[in-house]
C-alpha cells in the first residue's frame, strides 16, 4: 500500500463540538473535504482506523438488546420518514411502519407535514393504508374519521356511543419537521425535544441537494434481517468487488474515504466513477486546498444519516437523481425493512422513467439477491452462538464510527440528548 496514512480516532465516547459563532459553515467543511480527496488521490495514501475493532456477535441477536435499541434510538433519535415530494399537495398521505411502530404521515390542509401513530382512538384500528390523497381518514372498524391534521371530526352513532371529548381524542401525534426537503420526526409524542434542534445543523449540509420541489419516482420494500446487519453494507466499500462483482463489476474500488458528522458520515471512493458526473469532476481536478471546488462535486459520495438513512446521486441519462435508502428494525430483534427511494431533481419523461426503473431494478437486485441474503447468513450464524463476535476492519472506520455511536445514543440519558446529537459537529 503506497504512502498510507492512519487515522488517529477517539476511542472513547462519541462527542460533538460546535464552530465558534454557533452552527458550522458546510460550504466551508465540504471544500475542505473535497481538498482532502484531491490530496489523498495525489499522495496515493488511504486514511485507516487505529486499530481492528471488535464487537459482540449477541449485538445483533439479542431481544433485550434489540428493545433497547428500539425504544432509545428509535423513539428518541430524529427518523427520516420520507421525502417531502413523497406528499407534494396538501391532504397526501403515506404509511409506514418502524420498529413495529405503525405510522401515518400526511400533509394537512394548511401545508403542514404531521405524522401520527396509525391507530384509531376508539379501539387501536389503523384509518389508512398505502398512500395518496384524502381529506378525511375514516376507521374501518366503526367509522370513527379524522381529518388531516389528526383531528377527531366524527364519531359514528355518537348519540349511541356516549359522551366523549372529541379534542382530546385526535390522532397521537409526535413531534415533526420539515428541513432540507425530508420529513422527520420523534417516535415519542412525550419527547421535549425539537427533532431539528437534535439535528446539529447536519440538515444544511443535507440541505445543498436542494430536494425542495424535486419529483417522487418509485419506492420498493425489501425485508431484511436485523437492522444494523442490513446497513452495515451501506458503511463500507470493501465488499463492492467481491459480493457484487457481478452487478458492479469485479474493478469497483473497495476503498472509502469517510468523513465524520457528529453522528452522521459520508463515504466516497478515492477512485473516478466515470458514470457519475459529480466524482469525475471532483477527482480531475488539482489538488489545491485553497482551490473551490463546483457546489454539486461537493456532494458527491454516499452520505449517512444517523441512525440508517443513506443517499447516492445517480444520473441516469445524464439527468441528476437521489436513490434513498431507509433501513428500519422490524418487529423483532431479527427482522427490517429496507425501503428504497428514488428522487429526481427533475419531472422525468417516459425515457427518463425508463432509465430510472432500469436502475432501480439493478440497485434492487444488489441488495435483495446480494447484500440481504448474505445478512441473513450471518443472523443465523451469529444466532447460532458459535461465533462470538465480529470485527471491523482499519479499512472499515464507518462501520466504527456508527456502532460507537449506536452504544453511545443507547446510553444517554434523555436530558443528554440534545448535547450529544443536537450539537454541529465535525468529527473528521
Amino acid at each position: 500500500m503506497k504512502g498510507t496514512h492512519r487515522m488517529e480516532t477517539d476511542r472513547q465516547r462519541p462527542t460533538a463540538r460546535n464552530r465558534a459563532g454557533g452552527g458550522p459553515d458546510w460550504e466551508d467543511i465540504l471544500q475542505k473535504a473535497a481538498a482532502d480527496v484531491l490530496h489523498h488521490k495525489a499522495a496515493g495514501t488511504f486514511p485507516l482506523a487505529d486499530q481492528v475493532m471488535t464487537q459482540r456477535a449477541d449485538t445483533y441477536t439479542c431481544p433485550q438488546r434489540f428493545e433497547r435499541e428500539r425504544q432509545r434510538i428509535f423513539c428518541r433519535a430524529p427518523l427520516i420518514l420520507g421525502a417531502s415530494c413523497e406528499l407534494p399537495a396538501n391532504c397526501d398521505f403515506k404509511t409506514l411502519e418502524i420498529a413495529g411502530i405503525p405510522l401515518l404521515v400526511a400533509r394537512g390542509r394548511d401545508g403542514q407535514v404531521r405524522s401520527f401513530l396509525n391507530s384509531c382512538t376508539h379501539r387501536g384500528a389503523s384509518v389508512a393504508a398505502g398512500c395518496g390523497s384524502a381529506r378525511r381518514f375514516v376507521c374501518p372498524y366503526h367509522g370513527w374519521t379524522f381529518d388531516p391534521a389528526g383531528a377527531l371530526i366524527g364519531v359514528a352513532s355518537a348519540e349511541d356511543f356516549g359522551a366523549v371529548d372529541k379534542a382530546a381524542l385526535g390522532l397521537k401525534a409526535f413531534p415533526t419537521v420539515e428541513r432540507a426537503g425530508l420529513i422527520w420526526a420523534i417516535l415519542d409524542s412525550a419527547s421535549p425535544h425539537d427533532p431539528g434542534a437534535l439535528l446539529g445543523g447536519f440538515d444544511d449540509v443535507l440541505a445543498g441537494f436542494a430536494l425542495d420541489g424535486w419529483t417522487y419516482v418509485e419506492g420498493r420494500s425489501l425485508p431484511g434481517p436485523n437492522w444494523k446487519l442490513a446497513f452495515d453494507a451501506h458503511l463500507e466499500f470493501y465488499h463492492l468487488p467481491v459480493l457484487h462483482r457481478e452487478t458492479f463489476g469485479p474493478d469497483r474500488s473497495n476503498r472509502a474515504l469517510y468523513y465524520y458528522h457528529g453522528a452522521h458520515q459520508r463515504l466516497i471512493s478515492p477512485k473516478t466513477r466515470a458514470d457519475i458526473p459529480a466524482y469525475a469532476d471532483l477527482l480531475a481536478q488539482d489538488a489545491n486546498p485553497d482551490g473551490a471546488v463546483d457546489p454539486e462535486a461537493l456532494l458527491a459520495g454516499e452520505w449517512i444519516v444517523f441512525p440508517a438513512v443513506s443517499f447516492n446521486s445517480f444520473y441516469p441519462g445524464g439527468k441528476r437523481g437521489i436513490f434513498m435508502s431507509q433501513v428500519f428494525p422490524g418487529r423483532t430483534v431479527g427482522e427490517s425493512v429496507t425501503i428504497q427511494t428514488y428522487l429526481s431533481a427533475t419531472p422525468p419523461d417516459a425515457e427518463d422513467r425508463a432509465r430510472i426503473s432500469a436502475l432501480c431494478d439493478l440497485l434492487a437486485h444488489a441488495v435483495g439477491t446480494e447484500d440481504i441474503p448474505t445478512s441473513f447468513h450471518q443472523q443465523a450464524a451469529l444466532t447460532s452462538g458459535m461465533l462470538e463476535e465480529v470485527r471491523f476492519g482499519c479499512n472499515e472506520g464507518g462501520l466504527q464510527h456508527f456502532h460507537r455511536w449506536i452504544e453511545a445514543v443507547v446510553t444517554a440519558d434523555d436530558q443528554d440528548l440534545p448535547s450529544l446529537l443536537g450539537t454541529a459537529a465535525v468529527d473528521g
